[in-house]
């Protein structure tokens, strides 16, 4: 028996999550991130993830805006447009990353689906040269993130040896 649970109220088709759950030999789960791309795929990522630097990053796709940062910092805090937001439009950013890492930046908590960008801001300096640049790095540090959570790593030799030879004792 298969049965379906919607989550609802649904804003878009995108908040559609379909739950299956079956009884018996079939089980029916959701495909992981990277799941199904070809090892050529994920060999090209590993190798564009490896090299890809925040100053790699174009700056004449983002949009940084200044205003005044919260909480403490006195006077400051009230005068000064210090905090920095960054936000890039995804069709804009995407297609600079490989495919295998775009479901997982669109599952990213910086993005904003109204807008259809990625938003990172940051208030941690009294500068604002200081915040953009912090907001670039988190930006790169997400596109990291991504890839070593999707990525597939390379299997090393031995433990080719190793799975080779538990084939060979099961055989017997």
């Amino acid at each position: 028996m298969l049965r379906r649970y919607f989550t609802w109220p649904l804003k878009s088709i995108k908040h559609l999550h379909i739950r299956l759950f079956s009884c018996g030999k079939f089980s029916f789960a959701p495909p992981k991130f990277g799941e199904g791309a070809s090892e050529e795929e994920h060999k090209e990522a590993r190798t564009w993830l490896s090299r890809f630097n925040v100053k790699d990053i174009p700056k004449t796709i983002c949009e940084v805006t200044y205003s005044r940062a919260s909480g403490p910092g006195g006077q400051n805090v009230n005068k000064v447009n210090s905090k920095a937001t960054l936000r890039v439009q995804t069709e804009d950013f995407l297609p600079l990353l490989p495919k295998i890492l775009h479901s997982e930046i669109l599952s990213s908590r910086y993005y904003a689906e109204n807008s259809e960008s990625l938003v990172v801001q940051d208030d941690t300096s009294r500068s604002q040269r200081y915040n953009t640049g912090t907001c670039f790095k988190k930006l790169h540090a997400l596109v990291v993130e991504a890839g070593r959570s999707t990525i597939r790593n390379e299997t090393s030799p031995a433990q080719i040896e190793r799975v080779k030879a538990l084939y060979v004792v099961v055989d017997r």
